[in-house]
């Protein structure tokens, strides 16, 4: 069937009216984090003079990635919607975690990435973080206006249906949200969206078969579609079903194996389930993936592993805080102070105390008057009989922040402990009453504030 004349130019003339409605009636902003000045050039034309809309509040270029989350801020202070157009790679820098933290603290918020000749796996996992589309460079004026036209709304009756129904999901309404999937259905049979849509209404309604049926079906119809995987591999770790649910997050590995996050996932279960062997191969991928994209993501991961290892293999716990500290490097901060004091306290479970102290020794030069630091390095000393450098740590920690004694009864028992033995008697005193206003119950600080 031919296509009437003038039909192009009648959607083009939607796609501008989109846009600039975007801007003139939500009060939408774009953020562009770029330095790809040709790409710039267009964007200024097409927001400037094929839509007539002023560049002053319209744009904000943000050529330093580090002042992005700022102009988000700013923008959201001045009542107005964040739309960020951003490049796919950033030196060195982990666009996919980027997108994730900022749709994690802007759920609403629309990201464009900007990709040149970035691998198929990197644009799933970019997409996976929250990327809301892409657009291949170099780029028209026409397929700007296009693109940026369906990242902030979806035309035609399907696309207000899907709209619809995710929003019937958010305002709890699940009843109508599955009506209006059955009739996404009508007009598309197999439509993935309408099925998750149904999927998502089922499950809410408690229907969980149901739900699965709808998520299953949607995901054999497109393979390459995570969304399904990802929302059965939830019901199955709802249900408890961990092998189930491993077999979907293994599917999902398959599709985006950048996702080093899911890799801890995947080696946490397998650890529950026994496989050691395999846990421990699937923590070593996923601290190496970080290395290379996320290197200031390294010390969360390693202390997620370490707290799976804890207990029962404290020395491969040790070993994954390790490698996260050497990666760093010179590149340690304030940050990584909390993988130092995991790390000492990893230690001190093997009995390695004087190891431990040297950890914390090496913290502090991050910052001398880290209290928990100073206390750790004390607990150590103490476990080492060596009674007279835990006294100097506690009073170093005592002296820092005296409003530490009130975080746990247990640590200001502990340096109620150090300071009696020592015979540093009035410090013993405000410690062990601090324990027992938190717990009046705790038997051993009555005793201990008895015999002082």
């Amino acid at each position: 069937m031919s296509q009437k004349p003038g039909a192009p130019q009648l959607k083009t003339v939607q796609y501008e009216s989109t846009v600039a409605d975007f801007v003139q009636k939500t009060r939408g902003r774009f953020l562009a984090s770029t330095e790809d000045q040709v790409f710039l050039f267009v964007l200024r034309t097409v927001l400037s003079k094929h839509l007539g809309l002023p560049l002053l509040d319209t744009l904000h270029v943000v050529p330093d990635p580090a002042d992005i989350p700022r102009a988000i801020q700013e923008t959201i202070t001045a009542k107005r919607f964040p739309f960020l157009l951003m490049e796919g790679k950033l030196g060195d820098q982990d666009t996919a975690f980027m997108v994730k933290q900022f749709k994690t603290a802007f759920p609403d918020m629309l990201v464009l990435i900007l990709t040149a000749d970035v691998e198929r796996h990197r644009i799933i996992h970019l997409h996976e973080s929250g990327a809301n589309s892409f657009i291949a460079k170099p780029v028209s004026a026409l397929t700007i206006i296009e693109k940026l036209a369906f990242a902030i709304k979806p035309h035609g009756q399907l696309g207000q249906l899907i709209d619809m129904a995710k929003s019937l999901i958010q305002q709890g309404q699940p009843e109508e949200a599955k009506k209006t999937a059955q009739q996404i259905l009508q007009v598309k049979p197999a439509s993935a969206a309408g099925l998750m849509a149904l999927g998502d209404a089922e499950a809410e309604l408690g229907n969980m078969d149901a739900a699965k049926a709808a998520y299953r079906e949607a995901s054999a119809g497109t393979p390459l579609y995570m969304e399904p995987l990802r929302k059965l591999a939830l019901l199955a770790e709802k249900s408890d079903d961990l092998e189930e649910c491993l077999t979907y997050l293994e599917q999902l590995d398959k599709l985006s194996p950048l996702n080093f996050e899911r890799k801890v996932s995947m080696g946490a279960i397998n650890l529950g389930l026994g496989n050691e062997e395999k846990a421990h191969t699937l923590f070593e991928v996923a601290m190496g993936q970080a290395t290379k994209d996320a290197i200031d993501q390294l010390g969360v991961l390693a202390e997620r592993v370490a707290e799976l290892y804890a207990e029962k293999k404290p020395e491969h716990a040790e070993k994954f805080l390790r490698k996260a500290l050497e990666a760093k490097n010179k590149r340690l901060s304030r940050d990584d102070i909390r993988v130092f004091n995991r790390l000492g306290i990893t230690l001190r479970r093997q009995g390695k105390w004087a190891e431990a102290v040297d950890e914390y020794k090496r913290a502090l030069v991050l910052d001398p008057n880290d209290e928990v630091l100073h206390y750790n390095m004390g607990m150590a000393y103490m476990e080492g009989e060596k009674p007279r450098e835990a006294l100097r740590c506690m009073e170093s920690a005592y002296t820092a922040n005296k409003d530490f004694l009130k975080s746990s009864p247990n640590i200001a028992y502990n340096m109620g402990t150090v300071f009696a033995k020592n015979g540093v008697k009035d410090k013993a005193r405000d410690c062990f009453e601090s324990a027992l206003e938190q717990n009046p119950r705790m038997r051993q600080a009555r005793t201990a504030l008895d015999k002082l």
